[in-house]
């Protein structure tokens, strides 16, 4: 049905990508508050803006401080387009794909990205990425390259040709202009998705570290950088450098609203516990002594004072020093036999060792390899999975189990990494849900990007003896097959067989592939009286109802119910329809939301004149 049709006859429609609609959500929050900065036709009144923040009184230069470079204007207007691009069903190289809540893309995660804002806008705990570095040595295969709606796009812009140009030459080089007009985009997507106490984490060297910072900071907002991790990732010099050799790798660590994370701590180990004991034997267990005072504190008399306990012995706070609690607290802790008193007649406050382990202990921000792995015990660990020389160079699961620990996520968060490489993220969520009784669940989004036999032997070899198609996203599948293999035999080992198989909530080892498609059109035609007929028409009724999913902003693990085989499914309290049904049949399930497929052949003035559901309940969905 055309969509003209659906709106003429009173439905709501679903079109497009929603990356508009969260633009038009801010600015009907900034007409409410400030209704002058938004005009008749919805567009932001800089004039009136300007009028606003005073611009009179700034300093000339009004620009202010940022990162410019050849094709910004594109990259932010590439974040804003629309993608032609919808989900493809993979069942075969999926794994328990009805169970599972895991989920891979295959194709360009620019696109990847703006499908994910329609269905996971705001729901992503935590995003790791490790992007290509912009080196000499890297391959960068990822070229947004000027095809027709790039070139449309600075055509809408007023770029000249002789500019067009320019930039396409930029992106063919190693240039900084060409790799920042690349992560762009991606970052600003990738925001987008981050929950309110979501973080960020990106992995880069020297090349592009200064110019990602900055970016960053655009993007996120300075006030939301946290840190920069320095990661020692090597344990041997190597000698033959020609200046100085580089032993570590940067993890910028951003948060997307800094005031509502929480950071993770790090386990205590028995470096941390030392100097505790249990002298008194104390029923709370191993303690440490802590002196009551402090260097720092105010004047007031609850920081400086003299107290006498119930056993005789007084104590005063020293002189130059500040008591670091209130008297009413002290004899609190008296009364709960929490203070020690020694022979010479000092009190000290007991801290005991089960208390200060459930609080952990901060991390630092150099990460040693003896505690995070290094590229030579990341590239053991991949070997033992999938052989050696078949991927090289992969982060570690190590690495990214303890950024996970430091993102502070909880057993049901969402995890990204959209660029996927081997699938180490992947592999670590599973492990650390194995290591916790976790249900985290992982989005991973890798390019079909194809593997030469002359550069990479062994990677090819790999592909075409499993009879893989021979592109990185193969790698990216097959090592989730196998890490889920390896994981579940040592749950079966480290359990008693019949117990591990009577548990409900067993160790989610699958993953749903989905490939990257064009999305269907409808296009004029006067083929056989025929007006508009379908374009890049979907195979498989799991394919609608995968992008349907993703247009009514439900995520991709949700329980699919089939009510009648390839034309009615129930899904999280909704109706999706794929094909002409009587209205009859929906008796049961009203008054449930309903969503009907535009690209079928549905006659909607046949059954949907439900006068106890209404219109404003029933969306064509595009």
């Amino acid at each position: 049905m055309k969509k003209e049709d659906a709106i003429q006859q009173g439905f709501s429609v679903i079109s497009g990508c929603t990356i508009n609609k969260h633009k038009n959500e801010k600015l009907v929050a900034l007409k409410k508050l400030i209704p002058n900065l938004v005009n008749s036709d919805n567009q932001l009144n800089t004039i009136a803006l300007q009028d606003f923040i005073n611009i009179a009184n700034t300093t000339s230069n009004n620009k202010g401080y940022e990162l410019t470079f050849a094709g910004k204007g594109i990259a932010r207007a590439l974040a804003d387009t629309e993608t032609n691009k919808e989900l493809k069903v993979e069942t075969e190289q999926s794994k328990e794909f009805k169970n599972t809540g895991n989920v891979v893309l295959r194709g360009d995660n620019l696109e990847a990205l703006k499908i994910l804002s329609q269905n996971y806008f705001e729901k992503i705990k935590m995003i790791y990425i490790d992007p290509p570095y912009n080196t000499k040595n890297e391959n960068f295969v990822y070229k947004d390259n000027f095809k027709q709606s790039e070139a449309k796009l600075c055509e809408n812009l007023g770029l000249d040709k002789e500019t067009q140009n320019f930039l396409h030459n930029v992106y063919e080089t190693k240039s900084h202009s060409g790799w920042l007009t690349f992560m762009y985009p991606r970052l600003k997507l990738a925001r987008d998705l981050l929950k309110d106490d979501g973080v960020i984490f990106i992995s880069i060297d020297d090349n592009e570290q200064a110019n990602l910072k900055i970016i960053c900071d655009e993007i996120f907002g300075e006030e939301n950088f946290i840190d920069c991790i320095v990661w020692n990732n090597k344990y041997t010099l190597q000698n033959d450098a020609k200046y100085t050799c580089s032993q570590y790798e940067n993890i910028l660590f951003y948060a997307k609203n800094k005031s509502s994370f929480t950071i993770g701590k790090a386990n205590r180990t028995d470096k941390h516990n030392k100097g505790y004991t249990n002298p008194d034997k104390d029923p709370k267990g191993a303690w440490k002594a802590t002196p009551l005072h402090a260097k720092s504190g105010s004047n007031s008399e609850n920081s400086i004072y003299s107290i006498t306990f119930s056993n005789g012995i007084t104590w005063s706070v020293p002189s130059g020093r500040y008591a670091r609690y209130s008297k009413k607290k002290l004899l609190h802790f008296e009364k709960e036999n929490e203070l020690y008193f020694n022979k010479n007649g000092g009190v000290d406050k007991k801290t005991y060792l089960k208390e200060v382990v459930k609080k952990g202990v901060v991390f630092s921000n150099l990460w040693n390899y003896k505690d995070v792995g290094h590229t030579h015990g990341n590239n053991e660990e991949l070997s033992s999975l999938l052989g050696k020389g078949v991927f090289n160079n992969p982060k570690g699961s190590l690495l990214i189990k303890q950024i996970c620990k430091i993102a502070n996520t909880q057993k049901e968060d969402l995890i990204l990494d959209f660029f996927a490489g081997s699938g180490t993220t992947g592999d670590a969520v599973m492990q650390l849900n194995k290591e916790d009784g976790g249900h985290r669940k992982f989005i991973l989004v890798q390019l079909d990007e194809e593997i030469n036999k002359k550069n990479n032997v062994k990677a090819y070899e790999f592909c075409t003896e499993n009879k893989f198609e021979p592109v990185i996203s193969s790698i990216t599948i097959e090592r989730l097959n196998r890490a889920g293999k390896k994981l579940k035999q040592e749950l079966e080992a480290e359990n008693n067989k019949n117990d591990f198989h009577n548990k409900k909530n067993l160790l989610d080892i699958g993953y749903k592939v989905y490939s990257l498609t064009e999305k269907p059109k409808l296009i004029e035609t006067s083929h056989n009286g025929v007006l508009f007929a379908l374009e890049n028409q979907r195979e498989k009724t799991a394919d609608t109802i995968a992008n349907m999913l993703c247009m009514t902003s439900k995520t991709l693990d949700l329980k699919v119910e089939e009510i009648i085989e390839d034309k009615l499914y129930l899904i999280d309290k909704e109706l999706y329809i794929l094909g002409n049904i009587e209205s009859k049949e929906l008796k049961n399930f009203l008054p449930n939301k309903i969503n009907i497929d535009g690209y079928s052949d549905i006659y909607l003035e046949n059954w949907l004149n439900l006068d106890v559901l209404g219109k404003e309940n029933i969306n064509v969905v595009y």
